[in-house]
């Protein structure tokens, strides 16, 4: 079990082995790949050594209730490749709790965490699930891709290469380490170009880190002169930002059924998601730059659909 004391640490930076797509519910963004194992425990501790330190928010509060009793708490935690452990969640029981009060918490927490993305999306139905729990719901299972879909599909490559050529507004040297890779057949020339993709990831994001988390980067992930200058060239340059307008169309072209909509139907739910207004023929410049087929004639919609 690791380190479960109330007290703030920096966040950890596992071994990268590269970097990669993701979807999230409400977002697309490169994330560096990393090895972990997830787990579960219950002890017995005193909780004013577990629970939130001198200085926290909640210290005064936790500790009216708490005291210096030993308690049970429920931990889960994460395990990197490297051996370094991460605590996720801490549930401290009552002081009055018994074992067997524990382990029931530890079993609800361990059916939880098991469940499986199928169990999970089932839930909201059977409650009034917050944006934040469906939320939580899909981002635990993330769409993860782990290089360029089978060209034979068309509309997944297309909204590959669509949600790519969105993030090279960040990040440019990164996507094109990226569509390097996906194109190298070579494994150990694969491995070394995603070793350089992070590399890269590391640099066009340098106004994202702290002084702490560039330090703790480099202990796992060392950093080669090429891209520490990148790293400085980034950060003396203005921060780079996404298009909304292109993010939304390369999140929600299928998910949304964009591709089956009108171009004025289009205009009307670009404008309603991201409050900005371009006129049907400008976006439809815009979907096309990025590759997005549409599966819908020029036009209004015929009577018959209407």
């Amino acid at each position: 079990m690791p380190e479960i004391s109330g007290r703030k640490r920096s966040m950890i930076i596992p071994p990268f082995a590269g970097v990669t797509l993701v979807e999230y519910r409400d977002r697309i963004e490169l994330t560096p790949i990393y090895w972990y194992r997830e787990f579960i425990g219950l002890g017995r501790f005193k909780a004013n050594e577990v629970g939130p330190q001198p200085g926290d928010d909640m210290h005064s509060f936790f500790n009216a209730i708490m005291g210096n009793n030993e308690i049970w708490v429920v931990a889960s935690w994460r395990r990197y490749e490297d051996g370094q452990e991460e605590a996720l969640n801490l549930q401290y029981l009552d002081p009055e709790a018994t074992e067997v009060e524990a382990r029931k918490a530890f079993d609800g927490v361990a059916g939880f965490l098991n469940r499986s993305k199928e169990e999970l999306e089932g839930l909201p139905q059977c409650f009034q699930a917050s944006e934040e729990e469906l939320g939580y719901i899909e981002n635990r299972f993330v769409d993860v891709k782990f290089g360029a879909p089978d060209p034979k599909s068309t509309d997944d490559y297309d909204l590959y290469c669509a949600r790519l050529k969105v993030l090279a507004g960040m990040q440019p040297k990164t996507v094109a380490l990226i569509h390097e890779a996906d194109e190298t057949k070579d494994a150990q020339k694969r491995e070394k170009i995603e070793c350089e993709a992070v590399q890269a990831y590391f640099a066009e994001m340098a106004h994202y880190w702290t002084e702490d988390l560039v330090k703790e980067w480099q202990r796992n992930n060392p950093i080669g002169t090429e891209w520490m200058c990148e790293f400085a060239r980034v950060w003396q340059e203005p921060k780079l930002e996404l298009d909304p307008i292109n993010h939304e169309l390369a999140l929600n072209w299928l998910r949304r059924k964009y591709n089956l909509l009108t171009e004025d139907e289009l205009s009307d739910a670009i404008l309603v998601m991201t409050g900005q207004r371009l006129m049907p023929g400008t976006l439809k410049k815009r979907r096309e730059r990025l590759g997005l087929t549409t599966k819908r004639l020029t036009g209004p919609r015929p009577n018959s659909e209407q």
